[in-house]
């Protein structure tokens, strides 16, 4: 009797192994194969609820629900089947580190070629283009941000799109994203080399000037263009491989300072030296000038380019958007802030620039400074706005050439 019995009891737990089933397995869900079978109670949140076999629940038998095995299948398998909606990429910038990026890729070089801009297109003809650019610029780059949203508005499990690149595709498809890629990336590098060249030109200029006692033919006297080139590449492209955006809103800011710098430097130079007289006088001879083109190619043909240039940076606000802690709500202020600020200061800047020098103003007006203290420091201050400027361009063609290098990376390794 006791052998009977003992047999009895190996032959139920046999049954309850062989079914899977087992009335204290709370943490799992014990019983079929989860390819065939799995549990369609689910949270709120659309996380499968693991906890959701009695003691009551049907056992899985082999044969009777059809299955090929009865695995036992963990809570932690199951929640990596399921797809949740991946977490919104968020940055560090604050609105105002945005802004001053914003306003660092705008003002530049391009401010000391303004008063010329003027004196073709006339005080309120320049007026006039340089606020309707900063109009449509301000516009298209909000645009743009409320565009990512958009375009994934009906895709809750995907992310919006990070790249002018990818905004595209989803817009407007693969051939249109390859137009673009090639366009944004040539922009970049283009405008990067522009500026390598740019201050290596300078500081050669300053470095074989003897007569104006400048710091660069201090400490470096004779230095050809080809070297200060490759010294200026060195040392910016090391500061481009930064993420982190926090670090180009400062060097942003020494920028814009040097901006800033350069500009004050050229209206001291303007009421203390060449012409003099002093701001009022300069604003009083505006009124002797020309107010608008005197023909639609002068206006736009010869100069519009210049103010468009200005302000048509949109291929570069990408990176700092997804840089921004809240973009969605914090952008649209920040792109206004800048713009507003830096036409502003442009604006009074060409027209002052315009009464002092008249019909003799220069392609840029650092042309018309003598040679000396003056000019080497708004030399070495535009130098300085360009090393600082490299950076948040650059980053632009980096980042959609490494995203689709690493998309490709990772293509080869799903097809291996």
């Amino acid at each position: 009797r006791a052998a009977a019995v003992v047999t009895a009891a190996v032959i139920i737990l046999q049954t309850r192994e062989s079914s899977c089933f087992s009335p204290t397995a709370k943490g799992y869900h014990i019983g079929c194969n989860f390819a065939q079978r799995k549990p369609t109670n689910l949270r709120s949140n659309g996380v499968i609820d693991i906890d959701v076999v009695d003691a009551d629940d049907e056992p899985c038998l082999l044969g009777d629900n059809i299955v090929a095995s009865c695995d036992v299948t963990s809570g932690d398998s199951i929640m990596n089947e399921v797809q949740t909606m991946p977490p919104p990429r968020r940055g560090t910038q604050t609105k105002l580190s945005a802004a001053t990026n914003l306003g660092k890729c705008i003002c530049g070089a391009g401010s000391f070629a303004l008063p010329h801009v003027f004196l073709k297109e006339g005080v309120l003809g320049g007026t006039l283009a340089i606020t309707i650019c900063a109009f449509l610029a301000m516009n298209t780059m909000q645009s743009i941000n409320r565009s990512r949203f958009l375009a994934v508005a009906n895709e809750p499990l995907i992310s919006p799109p990070t790249s002018y690149v990818e905004l595209t595709k989803l817009a407007l498809g693969d051939g249109a994203s390859k137009v673009v890629f090639s366009l944004t990336l040539a922009a970049s590098l283009g405008v990067c080399s522009t500026y390598i060249v740019f201050v290596g030109q300078t500081l050669a200029s300053l470095s074989a000037d003897a007569m104006s006692a400048n710091i660069v033919h201090t400490l470096a006297p004779n230095i050809d263009e080809t070297t200060w080139e490759i010294i200026t590449a060195a040392t910016v492209l090391p500061i481009s491989l930064v993420r982190n955006y926090g670090v180009f809103a400062f060097t942003s800011a020494l920028g814009v300072t040097a901006v800033l710098g350069g500009i004050l430097v050229t209206l001291a130079y303007g009421v203390l030296v060449d012409p003099g007289g002093g701001i009022g006088e300069a604003l009083s001879a505006v009124s002797q000038l020309k107010m608008w083109p005197d023909s639609f190619s002068d206006a736009f043909g010869g100069s519009f380019g210049t103010i468009a240039y200005l302000f048509c940076i949109n291929f570069l606000t990408f990176p700092i958007i997804n840089s921004m802690k809240d973009s969605r709500n914090d952008y649209d202020g920040a792109v206004s802030s800048a713009v507003a600020v830096i036409w502003m200061v442009n604006a009074l800047f060409a027209i002052v620039c315009l009464g002092f020098y008249g019909e003799e103003t220069q392609d840029l007006v650092l042309q018309n400074l003598d040679n000396g203290p003056y000019l080497s420091a708004l030399k070495i201050l535009l130098c300085v706005d360009l090393l600082f400027t490299f950076p948040v361009v650059f980053s632009s063609g980096r980042q959609i050439l490494e995203n689709v290098l690493l998309d490709e990376s990772g293509k080869e390794e799903e097809e291996e």
